[in-house]
């Protein structure tokens, strides 16, 4: 075992993940043959097969499983030995590593953020901007220590510790009108015909609204352009005049504040929030539990409570 590298683990993790040369030669930067050199060496260490290859990839052996967690324990403690040495040095180091789908949410985390670096000026901070299936797979992988998104039906996910930040809910609009979102309903086998620009599958506000129509027996739109990103979302809205669910936050400050004759209808169904999640049980470097402290202890804001119809 004294000849047992760290990059052998890694390596062993990474197919474990994968389970394919191919997946695991991406994560790591190799190329699939030298991730299958590293990997022979350490079975040859062990003495034992970690993998049984076949054309379908690398299935792990029932031995891979206490490897990989053994890979992951001593991972653990040499970030957790760094800290250590660096808070000995009196520098406080490391990286965090934040996931980010929650939109309303990004100049209040940009704020605090600013406030973390400044508070451990060497720590590394990485924000990773996915889709929501993929970043709670990556919270729950270890890739991320912690994350903002919508938490739609995320409340029945007993493995995460939920922090609210922002609630919201929405209302239809296109270029040239706006409807609340009963109206929408009630005339839906009109509305349905309009062209809709609406977030792709996998984003919560996506998710939500077809589960509206869904509850309703009402059939989804005819003509759709799908977007995953807020890059050019308003010229694309301008210049085709289509149709979006649009949450209040994005309404222009200067139209918060104009009151119409009539209050807006709001549907408890799209009610939003959002905030921070992070694993429950995990133990984690001091650096870390202090950033998910600083974020959670923001006060929750509430953009729902007295809006008034948009104009």
């Amino acid at each position: 075992m004294k000849n047992m590298k760290l990059r052998y683990l890694k390596v062993i993790e990474e197919i474990f993940n994968a389970q394919s040369l191919v997946g695991a030669s991406s994560k790591l930067n190799l190329t699939p043959t030298a991730v299958s050199k590293a990997c022979l060496e350490a079975e040859n260490i062990l003495g034992l097969k970690l993998f049984t290859r076949s054309n379908s990839g690398m299935t792990p052996t029932d031995i891979c499983l206490p490897v990989v967690e053994a890979g992951r324990v001593i991972k653990f403690e040499l970030e957790k030995l760094a800290c250590k040495v660096n808070e000995f040095k009196e520098i406080k180091s490391g990286v965090i590593n934040i996931g980010f789908q929650a939109p309303a949410l990004e100049s209040r985390m940009m704020q605090v953020i600013s406030a973390l670096k400044m508070k451990y000026s060497s720590i590394k901070i990485r924000v990773l901007y996915k889709e929501r299936p993929i970043i709670i797979d990556m919270l729950e992988k270890g890739d991320l220590d912690f994350a903002f998104v919508d938490f739609f039906q995320l409340n029945q996910n007993d493995k995460l510790n939920l922090s609210v930040m922002h609630c919201d809910n929405c209302f239809a609009a296109s270029r040239a009108n706006s409807l609340s979102l009963p109206e929408l309903l009630m005339g839906w086998q009109e509305n349905r015909c309009n062209l809709w620009v609406l977030p792709v599958k996998g984003i919560a506000l996506r998710e939500r609204f077809d589960a509206i129509l869904s509850a309703r027996d009402l059939r989804p739109p005819l003509n759709i352009i799908e977007y995953n990103s807020s890059v050019g979302l308003n010229d694309l809205f301008h210049y085709s005049n289509g149709w979006g669910i649009v949450p209040f936050y994005t309404v222009p400050l200067e139209q918060k504040h104009f009151l119409s004759e009539r209050r807006y209808e709001l549907l408890d169904e799209m009610k939003l929030e959002s905030g921070l999640i992070w694993l429950k049980n995990r133990t984690r470097l001091p650096h870390i539990e202090d950033a998910i402290r600083m974020f959670a202890e923001n006060e929750v804001e509430n953009t729902e409570s007295g809006r008034c119809f948009p104009t």
